[in-house]
């Protein structure tokens, strides 16, 4: 979901056999997946949307793998340890985030495949708007998302391999970033799917039993209420603890948009759509989806809430970090074995989530960007060697960056799931439902979306850096909302309005193909 909380250096090194062993299991059968991937990708459309071929649970599991990711393990027991149930605003409303994606954008995502020569985001917007800008600007709206993507959890992957095999930590980062590589060279995006869809397998099973040990450590749920009411009421409140009661609500309101509407603009979920094997399929992903999700949300929701309950009380001792609560949870707290099972699963969720991103990424630099500037490489072998050379070197580009600049990686980390769903909700899940959306809507739209999330998120985190604090505190006195209020929430608004207003002055300038207009009516 959002970038994972950098840095992870406190999470402790294990001692546990089964943790070892989960591990070094999840990783050859994540090799494995590579190799059986490599024997079927034959084109550059079965590398990118694996020749049309998944079916219901591998889609709707892989659906919510991707957009579970990390996040679970390590970001949501963090929020919910700090803030109560604030963070349950994410989490108990991102499923119908599925039902949105599902009922704006999976029919017509899948038809659009089958009408004309899709196999990325920025081929189904130049479909739908005839614009080279279009199709550009959205290429690089998805390179500099992939790129703070792919910082961001490859920085936590280096911790989470210290913790399973004790590497020293620029060890982890070198050797996951290679395995990482390997595999997502080798089977493209018949890998990613198939690695998701045995990581959300994982994550389902191990957040039930992690569900079980977090109430049972808590002393059960009236327990856990009364030291956290105890501690502070406003942790167990409806809108938790992040700030005044006033601004806790605009604070839950504005993720409860955020993590439901835009899912419908990540695009590492809606291409997935291209991939289906018929319409028919479609029918039950969304609330398989959903619910996998919410089951394994529970993780999240226990860890936190059980580790402030039991610190608060005296019972165990807080953590070193937030950040860290959900992984110390699961090793000081569960036995080996499911220990073992959750530290695989985070693995698995930062490295298939890695893949996705990996595709979309090399697929703008190969395929989207030469495209929109009229040059597009036209041999299809051709098209499949410059993707695997650009998801290359787009792993190691990130992985530099990682090596050498933690400052960057925390400036790439303000650009995550806010910068995906302003970019692109309005212009795929609007535009594909809307006859009367003009390119120039959608050009406005983008850069709109862009500029807000860089100027009130990145802005001020590279003068924070620099030592220009005035800087920062100006740009924060500019900002129309309380702190607490997603910048990323604004950012997805302020697309929206731009671009249904840019589209309504330019309606006279409007055009949509006949096969495109059909498509828009069903």
């Amino acid at each position: 979901m959002t970038p994972l909380p950098i840095p992870l250096q406190e999470i402790p090194v294990t001692d546990s056999p089964y943790v070892l062993l989960f591990g070094g299991v999840y990783l050859l059968i994540v090799l494995g997946i590579g190799v059986w991937g490599y024997l079927r990708t034959e084109s550059t459309e079965d590398f990118l949307i694996t020749g049309k071929s998944i079916g219901t649970w591998v889609l709707a599991l892989t659906a919510f793998s991707v957009i579970q990711s990390g996040f679970g393990f390590v970001g949501g027991p963090e929020l919910v340890y700090s803030f109560g149930t604030t963070a349950l605003w994410i989490f108990f409303t991102a499923p119908l985030g599925f039902i949105i994606t599902w009922v704006l954008l999976a029919k017509r995502m899948r038809l659009l495949a089958d009408i004309r020569d899709v196999l990325t985001l920025a081929d189904g917007m130049y479909v739908r708007y005839e614009s080279a800008w279009v199709r550009g600007l959205t290429a690089v709206a998805v390179i500099v998302g992939v790129m703070a993507y792919l910082a961001t959890n490859l920085a936590a992957l280096q911790y989470v391999m210290r913790a399973i095999f004790g590497l020293s930590v620029m060890w982890g980062l070198l050797i996951g970033a290679f395995i990482l590589l390997l595999y997502s060279m080798l089977g493209g995006m018949i890998a990613g799917v198939w690695t998701d869809f045995v990581q959300a397998i994982t994550m389902i099973f191990g957040s039930v039993f992690v569900f079980a040990y977090a109430l049972s450590f808590g002393g059960g749920m009236s327990s856990i209420s009364h030291n956290l009411a105890t501690a502070d009421p406003a942790f167990i409140s409806p809108f938790g603890a992040m700030g005044a009661p006033t601004a806790t609500i605009f604070t839950a309101l504005g993720w409860w948009i955020l993590f439901s509407v835009g899912a419908a603009g990540q695009p590492h979920l809606v291409t997935k759509f291209y991939m289906s094997r018929n319409l028919k399929i479609l029918r039950w992903g969304a609330p398989i989806a959903a619910a996998t999700y919410a089951i394994s949300s529970l993780l999240a929701f226990s860890t936190g809430l059980s580790m402030r309950a039991m610190v608060e009380a005296g019972s165990t001792a807080a953590p070193k970090s937030a950040s860290i609560v959900g992984p110390v949870f699961v090793l000081n707290h569960t036995p080996g074995a499911v220990a073992g099972l959750i530290l695989a699963a985070l693995l698995a969720a930062i490295m298939s989530t890695s893949d996705s991103f990996l595709n979309i990424g090399a697929a703008a630099v190969s395929r989207d960007i030469p495209r929109a500037l009229g040059r597009p490489i036209d041999d299809d072998k051709t098209e499949l060697r410059v993707t695997q050379a650009a998801l290359a070197g787009l792993t190691v580009a990130s992985t530099l960056i990682v090596f050498y600049s933690q400052t960057l990686v925390g400036i790439l980390g303000t650009i995550g799931w806010g910068f995906f769903a302003a970019a692109f909700f309005a212009i795929a899940a609007l535009g594909l439902n809307w006859k009367g959306a003009t390119k120039e809507g959608a050009i406005a739209a983008i850069l709109g979306g862009l500029a807000v999330n860089l100027f009130y998120s990145a802005v001020p985190h590279i003068a924070d850096t620099a030592g220009l604090s005035g800087v920062s505190e100006f740009i924060g006195s500019l900002y129309p909302f309380t702190e607490s209020f997603p910048v990323g929430t604004v950012a997805l608004l302020v697309a929206i309005a731009l671009f249904v207003g840019v589209s309504l002055i330019t309606q006279d300038r409007r055009t949509v193909p006949e096969d495109i207009a059909v498509l828009l009516e069903g």
